[in-house]
């Protein structure tokens, strides 16, 4: 516990005059409480790992008065505690409020009993989803651009064209950015070329050339070398990644549906949002 690390560090001394012991079921105290602050009870269990937790950093376990200083600090932690919720900490604090929220979604996910599938469990997942775990296909293509948009900029492009259709590979132009000839996946290649003219070169048969393209001061020429098809890789390649992915989908349910029953049982209500 926090407060049980702070103590030791600052040397927190214990006020015996501050505890007050009541015999096991006295009046006031609930069963299985070990104390009282402000009618909140700090319960025996607490208490124990607690004091198994001293134990356990000493290497010649409790000394003397232990017990007494570790309840006494549970004491203190349950009234700082209560003074942060007095407070409100955890509306006017993002971290504390962030650290709340994580700790809620952990405790409501803990029961999933699909966090730990079987084979069996994944191997049909991996079924259901095997576009997912696609290898995307990688292109190889040969670009080559001519500066300039005028009408001697595009007859140049043009016999580039026809170069490239004819097998040619022309020497490229020191003052046009060109794709490398290698093979690429469609990311990469669409950073490149962009969306437009990667559709375009998409759309060619292997060995296709296209026509002569002006984008951003430049006609631009492109051969469709080379097609990789999107190979999807058997479940015993991919098996890792296919409980990750079966996992964090179950936890988006679970949660999804701890929050719809959060929500039924909530009254909101809200502004109306202009988009």
């Amino acid at each position: 516990m926090v407060l049980l690390g702070i103590g030791a560090a600052a040397g927190l001394a214990f006020a015996s005059a501050r505890l007050v012991w009541r015999p096991a079921g006295a009046a006031g105290m609930p069963p299985g409480a070990v104390a009282m602050v402000n009618g909140e009870p700090i319960a025996r269990a607490d208490f124990e790992r607690a004091v198994e937790g001293v134990a356990s950093d000493r290497r010649a376990g409790l000394a003397a008065g232990d017990r007494e200083r570790v309840l006494q600090r549970l004491v203190d932690e349950e009234l700082l505690l209560q003074r942060a919720m007095a407070l409100e900490l955890p509306r006017r604090d993002p971290r504390i409020r962030g650290q709340l929220v994580s700790t809620v979604i952990d405790t409501a996910l803990t029961g999933d009993g699909d966090r730990d599938p079987s084979d069996e469990t994944l191997r049909r997942f991996y079924d259901e989803h095997r576009e997912y775990f696609a290898r995307p296909g990688r292109v190889r293509v040969v670009h080559r651009g001519v500066p300039g948009t005028g009408a001697a900029s595009r007859e140049r492009a043009a016999a580039l064209a026809d170069a490239l259709r004819a097998g040619g590979i022309p020497e490229p132009s020191p003052d046009v950015v060109t794709v490398p000839d290698t093979l690429l996946p469609m990311s990469k290649l669409e950073q490149y070329l962009g969306p437009s003219l990667l559709r375009t070169v998409l759309g060619l048969p292997v060995g296709g050339v296209t026509q002569p393209i002006a984008l951003q001061g430049a006609y631009h020429v492109i051969r469709l070398a080379e097609r990789e098809q999107e190979e999807i890789p058997p479940y015993d390649e991919v098996r890792a990644l296919v409980r990750t992915e079966f996992v964090r989908r179950r936890g988006e349910d679970a949660l999804r549906a701890y929050l719809d029953e959060l929500r039924a049982g909530a009254e909101i209500v809200t502004l109306e949002i202009d988009e």
